[in-house]
């Protein structure tokens, strides 16, 4: 076992409740790019992955004994509703996906690396960067560059992934000391939420030109997913397959996943997805992790691996829906935001989805730019029923709220 994939354990708590720092523990076990693939080759099926819209007027309750059954103090209902079974967790939960294997994983799928100056890396020189306490290079307020930018560009699929820190910067060191603060007071929150704010930096409200020209995409309208986190990507995923199961045209689009923390499992996930998918994809990303806690030390829980960052703590950002919140989430519906015509739309999640939308708002203020035409707010709670027989729950999911909202297409 690799000195990284040390020991972690916690005290078993519900489901959605804030997890303390473990003490001593339990091993996360090492996974390849290779292995998430075959798994998703696998089961990803729609036996597996079940996808249910409500009927115009009417709702998706979920039921009372369920994980999820009750948001902001009241029954949780929505529009959509896709379950994956137990794929999104017991593919990569209690799993450790190394800087070495994620690089060289995406290496055997033809992916090049490259500074943010577009320099070629060899791939110990991405491993060594996006696990180091690098932080990137603020040019002017207009330019900036990431540490790693990761390239494949040919028949099988366009993706490029960019990273703006090392998993050891400074603004990460930040986040996993507060983290994994159990108390929490007002100054603590105001940092945290600084910390995930400077993690994104220009990534928050950052245009895809470049990136189009680069991958040949002209013309090309942009629908970007942000949110706090991608761990599982439920969220994410399941919102791509809502969209499909709606028959909504996802031609001639650059889909892009803007993300301040993300695991590389759900990165991998991300990258499969688009290619089964055959879609174009974008994904920007503050920095990364490489641990998923288990169903016991909380699942799908961004963990670290690094000796360096376990010392100031076991989860890597703790739970960021919780030390995002505002307390204000309960009172904003789902809805869409029209800023003008042109082509491209942003979708926010509500939870910690609200401070990512202030964060996003602060910084298209600060940069005098112009929102994209459309931002979608939606909300997304994640779901599952109790434990069966065998004390083990077999099915996740996400519940959506605002996708049943009217269409608006502007012109292009």
């Amino acid at each position: 076992m690799s000195k990284e994939a040390r020991t972690l354990s916690l005290p078993s708590q519900p489901l959605g409740q804030e997890r303390r720092l473990p003490e001593q523990g339990v091993a996360l076990r090492d996974i390849t790019v290779s292995e998430i693939f075959k798994r998703f080759d696998e089961q990803w099926t729609p036996d597996t992955v079940r996808v249910r819209i409500a009927q115009d007027g009417d709702s998706i309750k979920v039921p009372e004994e369920w994980h999820g059954a009750h948001k902001y103090g009241k029954p949780n209902t929505g529009d959509a509703e896709v379950l994956f079974g137990s794929l999104l967790v017991e593919a990569t939960e209690g799993t450790r996906l190394s800087p070495e294997a994620f690089v060289e994983g995406l290496r055997l799928h033809n992916f090049t690396y490259e500074d943010g100056s577009g320099a070629a890396l060899s791939t110990e020189e991405a491993i060594k960067l996006i696990s180091s306490d690098k932080s990137c290079q603020i040019i002017s307020p207009e330019d900036e560059i990431p540490i790693v930018r990761a390239v494949k560009n040919d028949r099988e699929g366009k993706v490029i992934i960019e990273i703006r820190n090392g998993s050891m910067s400074p603004v990460m060191q930040e986040l996993t000391l507060i983290g994994n603060d159990p108390v929490l007071d007002s100054n603590k929150k105001l940092r945290y939420r600084k910390a995930v704010s400077d993690c994104l930096g220009g990534f928050c409200a950052k245009g895809a030109t470049a990136v189009r020209k680069r991958l040949g995409l002209y013309e090309y309208k942009r629908l970007t997913r942000f949110d706090d986190c991608l761990a599982s990507g439920a969220t994410i995923f399941g919102d791509q397959e809502v969209d499909d199961a709606l028959g909504r045209n996802r031609e001639r689009t650059l889909e892009e996943i803007r993300v301040a923390v993300a695991s590389t499992q759900g990165i991998t996930i991300a990258v499969k997805r688009a290619l089964d998918r055959k879609m174009p994809l974008l994904i920007r990303v503050g920095a990364l992790a490489y641990g998923l806690g288990s169903k016991k030390i909380g699942a799908n829980y961004l963990m670290n691996t690094q000796p360096e960052m376990m010392a100031l703590g076991a989860f890597t950002v703790g739970d960021m829906g919780d030390k995002l919140s505002t307390g204000r989430e309960g009172r904003i519906n789902p809805h869409i935001r029209i800023y003008g015509q042109g082509k491209n739309e942003t979708r926010i999640y509500l939870g910690g989805g609200l401070a990512m939308l202030e964060l996003w708002e602060d910084k298209i203020r600060e940069k005098n730019k112009t929102p994209d035409s459309v931002v979608c707010v939606l909300q997304a709670s994640r779901i599952n029923p109790p434990p069966e027989s065998d004390g083990e729950i077999h099915d996740w999911g996400v519940l959506m709220k605002g996708k049943k909202l009217p269409l608006f297409s502007p012109s292009i």
